[in-house]
């Protein structure tokens, strides 16, 4: 009878601990299935985010080379008397001539809320050079002070 009992007992402990390993391979299984899933809808998320302010900057870029084309146009135009004014029809702001000859143009376009594209160009004897085309951001960073930082003296508070 002993033997009897000892094989049974012997079959019940195989197949449940086949059953805990099959369990827990599930188990694994669906955790990680649902980490990949998470990770993939953030990555989906932030490559939404990357084309949208993609999207923004090449609009904002379009609209300063056009106005760059306009730039072109008005100084090749021998009919124009006075570029600077020219320009500002335009929304180009110029400085005045300065002693070298040169007049510093310069305009933005904006690119969303948070920040728009800067550019500038100089004109010196007939010839336009772009001196700036560069992303600005228009919000005012404050630095965090509220956190105490240890400066090897007693303890922060």
């Amino acid at each position: 009878m002993s033997r009897n009992t000892s094989s049974r007992t012997r079959s019940i402990n195989s197949t449940g601990i086949s059953s805990l390993l099959v369990i827990l391979v599930v188990l694994v299984t669906v955790t990680l299935s649902a980490l990949c899933l998470i990770t993939v809808r953030q990555d989906l998320d932030r490559a939404k985010k990357l084309a949208l302010s993609q999207q923004e900057y090449y609009a904002a870029d379009v609209k300063a080379t056009e106005k760059l084309d306009i730039l072109y146009r008005l100084i090749s135009d021998e009919t124009v008397t006075d570029i600077t004014e020219a320009a500002g029809q335009y929304g180009i702001k110029a400085s005045p001539p300065q002693r070298n000859g040169k007049t510093v143009f310069s305009w933005s376009e904006d690119i969303g809320s948070d920040s728009r594209l800067s550019c500038k160009a100089e004109l010196s004897g007939g010839t336009l050079e772009i001196t700036e085309w560069k992303t600005v951001s228009n919000s005012y960073y404050e630095t965090e002070n509220s956190l105490p930082i240890w400066d090897g003296e007693g303890l922060p508070v």
